[in-house]
């Protein structure tokens, strides 16, 4: 005999917006987000870019105050961790997500990011390892991603920055994140072709958040 049990609706899928912003201002591109969560999307958003050279403060940081006189300027932010560089030659990927809409539980947003990052950088051919301690990706000891997320009123934002091409000097200025370690580039090691890159992380972030 046949069972006439209800079906249950299926999942809708939440859309995924994906944006090329170029080179921008991180104080615009920071302000642009919250405005964006302000309106409560039903969407995911990624934003690819890259940043003027700036260093932005997280919310662990103790010993670096803001000083927008300086050049780069040192700007405070309310994502996590400490004081970071972007500056051109630098890939910046920004997630602002609803969290209600995730495939998976929110507290595994950052590990997911950095896992997935990892798994396209070891594809070409480099060793890495994420660091407990240090949220981020790191090639022989150096620093070469870094990540520094913030949810507020169930969304994320902030994001991703992964160092192709930057300026060495002036990120190892400062201790990378408060730690004593350096930053490296991913043209230290392998050519990179910067769009396939940004093509593979792509293709990895829409798998996880459309599952």
């Amino acid at each position: 005999m046949a069972c006439n049990g209800v079906r249950k609706p299926r999942k809708t899928m939440t859309k995924l917006e994906i944006k090329e912003l170029g080179l921008v201002n991180f104080e615009e591109t920071y302000q642009a987000m919250l405005n964006l969560i302000a309106t409560k999307p039903n969407f995911h958003s990624i934003w690819l870019l890259e940043h003027n050279p700036v260093f932005t403060i997280g919310i662990s940081e103790k010993n670096i105050r803001e000083d927008k006189t300086k050049t780069p300027p040192f700007l405070k932010t309310d994502r996590g961790g400490r004081t970071t560089f972007h500056g051109p030659g630098q890939l910046v990927i920004y997630f602002i997500l609803n969290m209600k809409s995730l495939p998976f539980p929110p507290t595994k947003l950052t590990s997911k990011i950095l896992q997935n990052t990892l798994e396209v950088i070891e594809s070409l051919g480099l060793k890495s390892n994420i660091q407990e301690n240090d949220p981020g990706i790191f090639i022989e000891g150096k620093k070469v991603a870094s990540i520094g997320m913030r949810i507020k009123k169930n969304y994320s934002y902030h994001g991703l920055s992964v160092n192709i091409d930057t300026d060495l000097l002036t990120f190892n200025t400062i201790k990378p994140c408060g730690l004593d370690v350096e930053a490296c580039n991913l043209k230290d090691y392998i050519d990179i072709n910067i769009l396939e890159f940004k093509d593979m992380l792509l293709a990895k972030f829409k798998k996880i958040l459309t599952k």
